[in-house]
């Protein structure tokens, strides 16, 4: 038998919708009798639109149905290399949890070009995950693994790109006008591996970063390609963000993955995974028992104009939490994207000695790893800027905005969130 405010919880959005409905029907009635058929177009979308708003934007008074599930005291939680016991090291978890930078759904930032997206609320998770991986990236490679949330000149920096501005380095206008490059529209979902390569482009745009960005395909990883593309001298090591995204089954995880993925966040390098379950994306960060460790960026906020406030000391409380949740094993959608942080060298070999001990080993193995690059394979060549740059401008401009069906990636799409 349902809860009582989950019945009332029903109902209210039962009268929520039937109200959208009558006045969809007026407007509707108005609109034949009033409107010349000129008009009529632009004037069914800005309704479309006002009825989307309504109902996606509509919040229970009693909050949702679904239990979340909590931490349990004594057990020990993996995160990124660090672990915590609850309680004794609660002040301590939580200083780690509030340091990443945490990003949500955002409304009422500058449309993205060519089309009138002025918020990001369901479509946007995995960009806004993609966006959460890559800021802790930027942080590790300005700082360290131990760095907690300080308000310097160098933070500042970091966040100032993130910000919801055409103009911001890593923003969620440029994200979503890079995934057009990687042959997704705006206001369409995108899948791990979409989210990961549209980063890479945007590095590609930053050398001044001294970071490079590499995507592996087909769960095969060449240590002699990764090598290649980070010692463009072929002397100096270039600091590596590597992405590998994966495919843990058909419809769902098989349990012979699980150890491997958790050993992930054991690793020192690892700086979390972009995933989630069907309908939603979730930034992981850890573990505790069989349960993934997660920052959810399905929260709307107002967004931060540029214009408004002081970007060398941008007001930040919005974009952290403390709040962590966890997702069960078999609530994960199989598609999935590890990433590891590599300011070194020696750090990328020490990464590749624990993947061939560990996740890359035995019947439960992520992934296939090669020292070199078997005689078949073409081998790597680098893309000039300026070809990129010519793509990511040329496909931005002539944006189609209508949904996707499927998710080009090959990845199980992560929709409706």
């Amino acid at each position: 038998m349902k809860r009582w405010s989950n019945i009332w919880t029903d109902y209210s959005y039962q009268i929520c919708v039937a109200s959208v409905v009558v006045t969809s029907l007026c407007a509707a009635q108005y609109i034949w009798r009033n409107v010349r058929m000129s008009d009529l177009e632009a004037t069914l979308t800005t309704l479309n639109n006002s009825i989307n708003n309504t109902i996606t934007d509509y919040t229970p008074v009693f909050g949702g149905v679904e239990e979340k599930s909590q931490l349990l005291d004594g057990v020990e939680i993996q995160i990124m290399g660090r672990s915590y016991v609850l309680p004794d090291d609660k002040a301590m978890f939580e200083r780690d949890i509030e340091s990443f930078l945490w990003f949500s759904y955002r409304r009422n930032f500058r449309a993205i070009g060519g089309t009138t997206y002025t918020s990001d609320r369901g479509w946007g998770c995995m960009l806004r995950c993609i966006q959460m991986l890559y800021s802790h990236t930027l942080i590790r490679h300005n700082f360290s693994r131990d760095w907690r949330w300080t308000k310097c000149g160098v933070y500042n920096g970091i966040l100032r790109d993130f910000l919801d501005d055409p103009n911001g380095l890593y923003s969620i206008q440029q994200i979503a006008k890079a995934g057009c490059s990687a042959g997704k529209d705006v206001g369409t979902w995108f899948g791990p591996n979409t989210a990961a390569q549209s980063i890479r482009i945007l590095t590609e745009f930053h050398k001044e970063l001294n970071l490079t960005v590499q995507v592996v395909m087909d769960n095969f990883l060449c240590i002699e390609d990764i090598k290649f593309f980070a010692k463009e001298d072929d002397i100096t090591w270039t600091p590596l963000l590597l992405i590998i995204p994966l495919r843990l089954g058909l419809s769902e995880c098989n349990n012979i993955y699980i150890d491997n993925i958790k050993h992930c966040f054991k690793i020192e390098q690892s700086v979390g995974a972009v995933g989630g379950r069907p309908n939603s994306a979730f930034y992981f960060i850890g573990y505790q028992n069989d349960k993934l460790l997660y920052l959810d960026p399905h929260v709307t906020q107002e967004s931060l104009s540029p214009d408004e406030i002081d970007l060398d000391n941008i007001p930040d409380d919005t974009y952290h939490t403390k709040k962590v949740d966890l997702l069960a094993w078999d609530q994960l959608d199989p598609s999935i994207a590890v990433a590891f942080y590599c300011k070194t060298e020696h750090s990328f070999d020490n990464l590749c000695q624990q993947f061939q001990e560990t996740i890359t080993a035995g019947s439960g193995s992520l992934f296939e790893m090669v020292a070199k690059r078997p005689a078949y394979m073409t081998p790597p060549r680098r893309t000039p800027v300026d070809k990129l740059l010519e793509n990511y401008s040329a496909e931005y401009d002539e944006v189609n905005t209508e949904d996707a069906a499927s998710d080009s990636d090959g990845f199980e799409i992560i929709s409706n969130s």
